[in-house]
């Protein structure tokens, strides 16, 4: 589980992140209006992560990529402890274990060192509270305005929070109503009422007021982010990624059909898991917070109705069983070890890095600035901020991964261009495109090269290939001029 939570950055939002924060700690101030686009400069910006940001540039301008790894992952496997701490006590070890386990393999694809995994270590860290309010075993759970406080200045997933409690207070409430046995009592009610209003009153204080409330469902509410954004699709149980995520949702169903007691407030939470899970990628890592604590307590109850005999008393320790433990823990220490080798060595301009971003062309561009507005890949947005934001003369992105300041036309428009829509020209037109920059293969640089000056348009020529990012330009003379200068 420490391989999945320590991961090398891949993440396309990671550059603009960092970008942003170093413009914050030299500007001391956070932003409200787009810094890096010409497309929509007006717009205002809910800078949601701002804290984030700042905390991101300096772990990368302390220890680079390797510190941003190592520090996000270890937020991510705190995150899998206090899962962990969530599942009941009467569960078995192992069942536990294998429980976490399944769930982290199940929201594999959510993994990595992005803002995000603050937001899960957040959220499970409020699970574990409520539960153990709930059950009458802790009083932490009057501490969540504070870390509420500090969460909504980190991540506007602060919202997922509030879930957990209005569903707690809700479950408990009606059980408080109809009498039933356990039920939790008036003055313990009241007192997760005032938390939760607390919560959400403390909630205010973050650098863009009360927008800060709407914008997680403006978000989730976007169908233009929910056609066009990867991480916002609906799982693919093709890819073997997912399977794991299939396998939990069968297992949940047979642990459902054997288990004798089913807690309400624990079975609701994980319908509201499943349905956001199966709406899109990104909720995984929801689905697996809630996911396993039930699936852990559903399996507790089918091993104890079905009557397995295990061993009540665990075998005598020997020389030979010690010896055996120490070489596993030794093998389990390399086999982490060598999987987070890689990771204490990367480097902006490593071969993981270019696998994924245009470095020999922003490379090129840093020493001969493009003319014009440039047309740019969404996923190479944040990458081309990273490397071009701050030299002069200016070359600001079409797009880039903030796709709620973007705003829904400028997907939709994004969207037509890349995918050869019937008004790409005139969008080309419209938004002036002087030169492009994307994948070699796509189609609109495939087209881009067919095109040889139809009559009433400006042709285009490819100017270069770096690896797998090409440059088309506009066939004028002045571009002709441009790419003769930089290419000698």
């Amino acid at each position: 589980m420490l391989i999945a939570a320590i991961q090398p950055v891949t993440d396309p939002d990671f550059w603009w992140h960092i970008t942003t924060g170093n413009w914050i700690l030299s500007h001391h101030a956070v932003p409200h209006q787009d810094l890096y686009t010409f497309t929509v400069p007006d717009h205002r910006w809910i800078t949601h992560e701002w804290l984030s940001e700042v905390l991101l540039s300096v772990l990368y301008a302390v220890g680079r990529l390797p510190l941003v790894s190592i520090a996000l992952g270890a937020v991510t496997a705190a995150g899998f402890l206090l899962v962990y701490l969530a599942i009941d006590r009467r569960v078995n070890f192992v069942i536990a274990g294998l429980s976490l386990a399944l769930g982290v393999a199940a929201a594999n694809p959510i993994w990595g060192p992005r803002i995000q995994m603050i937001t899960f270590a957040l959220t499970a860290l409020t699970y574990l509270w409520v539960k153990r309010f709930c059950e009458g075993r802790g009083c932490a759970l009057y501490f969540l305005p504070a870390v509420m406080l500090l969460w909504v200045n980190l991540h506007a997933g602060f919202v997922l929070g509030y879930a957990i409690l209005v569903v707690a207070l809700t479950v408990e409430g009606l059980r408080y109503l109809l009498r039933r046995p356990a039920a939790m009592s008036l003055p313990r009610l009241r007192a997760m009422a005032i938390v939760l209003a607390a919560s959400v009153a403390v909630a205010i204080v973050n650098p863009n007021g009360w927008d800060i409330y709407l914008y997680p469902f403006q978000t989730g509410g976007s169908a233009e982010q929910q056609r066009l954004i990867v991480e916002w699709f609906s799982p693919n149980f093709q890819m073997s990624q997912i399977w794991a995520f299939e396998a939990m949702i069968f297992l949940i169903i047979g642990g459902l059909a054997l288990a004798r007691r089913i807690e309400p407030r624990q079975f609701l939470l994980l319908l509201i898991g499943l349905g956001l899970a199966l709406h899109s990628v990104r909720n995984l890592s929801f689905f697996m917070l809630v996911a396993v604590p039930a699936l852990a307590d559903y399996a507790q109850q089918a091993r104890e109705r079905l009557a397995f005999r295990w061993p009540r008393r665990a075998l005598r320790t020997t020389p030979v069983t010690f010896a055996v433990n120490v070489v596993m823990i030794l093998v389990i220490v390399a086999i982490v070890a060598i999987a987070g080798l890689p990771i204490l060595f990367q480097r902006v301009d490593s071969k993981l890095v270019a696998r994924d971003f245009p470095i020999k062309a922003a490379d090129f561009l840093l020493q001969h600035p493009a003319l014009g507005h440039m047309l740019n890949v969404y996923g190479w947005g944040g990458y081309l901020i990273f490397r071009l934001y701050g030299h002069p003369p200016a070359q600001p992105v079409f797009i880039f991964g903030d796709a709620a300041l973007d705003g829904d036309q400028l997907l939709r428009d994004y969207d037509h261009l890349q995918s050869l829509g019937q008004d790409q020209a005139q969008l080309l037109d419209r938004y002036q495109i002087n030169w492009v920059i994307f994948h070699s293969s796509d189609p609109i640089i495939t087209e881009l090269r067919q095109d040889h000056n139809a009559p009433g348009h400006t042709g285009w020529f490819e100017l270069k290939t770096f690896d797998k990012a090409t440059i088309m330009m506009r066939d004028t003379p002045a571009n002709r001029a441009y790419a003769a200068a930089a290419l000698g």
